[in-house]
């Protein structure tokens, strides 16, 4: 089944990309924003694209309706969201359990550098420790993929559907 082969794929390239992220990018956040977003959302649409074109090119014969390649981009889309929480809890648990300490650390001394006060580095330092805690990062990532996901797969589907055309007898 495609839908399980982008899924799974599309899961690993953000799982990358999340690495990728979180250690080389977020610590020099401010050079790199938009970036960050542009490249979150090209990916699920690569893979979905390659999911819904494979079902209909190679499962369908050439035809797809907006229904069964809405389908295929949803299902490829809920095996993306289930693998990313998986992999942002073993990302935060097992390969590096001490990124937000880190995070803190390295923005406390910005801070502390650009003489703001101590209560602002106070206030701010607990913003990015909840902004970037486990479970606000699992539910962020989920809602991400959940909702870019169903649109993604919504404009995909009419623009990939190739329905069977019937002949009118006049």
């Amino acid at each position: 089944m495609p839908e399980f082969k982008f899924g799974l794929f599309t899961s690993f390239i953000l799982f990358v990309w999340m690495i990728l992220v979180y250690t080389m990018i977020v610590p020099n956040f401010h050079e790199a924003g938009n970036f960050i977003m542009f490249v979150s959302v090209i990916i699920p649409v690569i893979g979905i694209f390659f999911g819904i074109r494979e079902r209909r090119d190679k499962s369908n014969f050439g035809q797809i309706t907006f229904k069964e390649a809405f389908k295929t981009g949803i299902v490829i889309t809920f095996i993306v969201a289930v693998m990313i929480v998986i992999f942002t809890y073993v990302y935060y648990e097992f390969i590096n359990p001490d990124y937000v300490n880190f995070l803190s650390a390295k923005s406390e001394q910005s801070m502390i550098e650009k003489n703001i006060p101590r209560e602002q580095i106070n206030a701010a330092l607990t913003v990015l420790k909840y902004q970037f805690s486990l479970n606000v990062q699992i539910i962020q990532q989920l809602l991400f993929v959940l909702i870019g996901g169903t649109l993604i797969s919504f404009i995909l589907a009419f623009l990939l559907k190739k329905e069977k055309r019937v002949k009118s007898t006049v």
